[in-house]
């Protein structure tokens, strides 16, 4: 019966506008670009979701997830060297430097940060990554205890059989902010780039890069947003 009913039928005939397909992620040797998830109107939970309305209204289609067949989960060995430049932003990753820290903090900017047993805050506003070797099952805990755990290695030698056997996501960059690279990375910017700041980088010298990325209308969000496949 309800194949009959003229909102099912107008909800059924509107769903190619508001779906989207999954996108793959792209492996390439060691490394990975993640993928995005894709959406699929559920016809009947959003015809009952609406069904009081009488008439068809978008804002309260129901949505599935579907998930890329080569995802960045069953990929957890490969490394991320760059975000999927479909989600319109960059990231950065910060080397523990208090100045810089507090320059994103009071600036609204939102950043990743490399932490050790000594570094770790609870109350830091920004996302921190467990960069402790000889502690890391410890700053784990106070990680789990005290923030939303993102599970990102930014791995090295040193780190990543360790970041491995822990199940993390792998993250790498070559783009490296420093007082000598900042004419590079501002000529350079794309959606999907992960920077890392070197500590006593010069405020000055960040600002420059991040108007670049405001000029070129990019988002600028932690870590574990830019590397997950959802789509919002």
């Amino acid at each position: 019966m309800l194949e009959q009913n003229e909102l099912y039928k107008n909800i059924k005939n509107e769903i190619s506008n508001y779906e989207i397909k999954p996108t793959e992620a792209i492996v390439s040797g060691e490394y990975i670009i993640p993928g995005l998830n894709g959406k699929k109107v559920n016809i009947k939970d959003s015809y009952y979701n609406m069904k009081e309305f009488g008439d068809f209204n978008s804002l309260y289609l129901i949505y599935d997830v579907i998930y890329p067949s080569n995802s960045l989960e069953n990929n957890k060995d490969k490394i991320i060297n760059e975000g999927n430049k479909g989600k319109n932003s960059v990231s950065f990753i910060l080397e523990y430097d208090k100045n810089i820290i507090d320059f994103f903090i009071n600036n609204g900017i939102d950043a990743s940060v490399l932490v050790d047993i000594n570094t770790f805050s609870k109350d830091n506003k920004l996302e921190q990554i467990n960069n402790d070797i000889n502690n890391f099952n410890n700053l784990e805990a106070l990680l789990n205890k005290y923030t939303n755990n993102s599970n990102i290695c930014f791995v090295n030698k040193e780190n990543e059989s360790l970041c491995k056997e822990n199940k993390k996501y792998l993250v790498t960059t070559e783009k490296i902010v420093n007082n000598n690279t900042i004419i590079n990375i501002k000529n350079n910017i794309s959606s999907g780039n992960i920077y890392k700041v070197e500590k006593n980088t010069d405020i000055s010298d960040i600002k420059i890069i991040i108007n670049s990325i405001l000029y070129k209308d990019l988002d600028i969000v932690r870590l574990s947003k830019l590397i997950s496949e959802e789509i919002s």
